[in-house]
């Protein structure tokens, strides 16, 4: 999977670095849909584990869904950062080795 996001959803614009999607979903206006890239994965709402991949929970009509690793594969001139989905188990476990996350699943 490819994306674009706006640079202030991002914690980084640097081509090469690896952090987690996360996707936002808000009831309260029109359903819109929301992207992040973030060095700290998102958490469950109610134990608060953090999370690689699925549904995190609903506050307030938004919910938060752990969308993976993604790679910054390009910065627009604009700040739009373009992210790429990581895939490969071997690049996962060392990307979240580095983020600090090891085993997480």
């Amino acid at each position: 999977m490819t994306i674009w996001i706006d640079e202030f959803a991002s914690y980084s614009n640097r081509v090469g670095d690896i952090g987690f999607l996360t996707r936002s979903n808000d009831e309260n206006h029109g359903n819109a849909c929301h992207y992040r890239l973030s060095d700290h994965a998102s958490r469950t709402n109610r134990s608060h584990e953090p999370r690689l991949t699925g549904w995190c929970g609903t506050t307030n009509n938004v919910s938060v869904t752990a969308c993976g690793l993604a790679r910054v594969s390009r910065v627009a001139k604009n700040g739009r950062v373009c992210l790429i989905e990581l895939t490969n188990a071997d690049e996962i476990a060392a990307a979240l080795e580095e983020l600090g996350y090891p085993g997480l699943e």
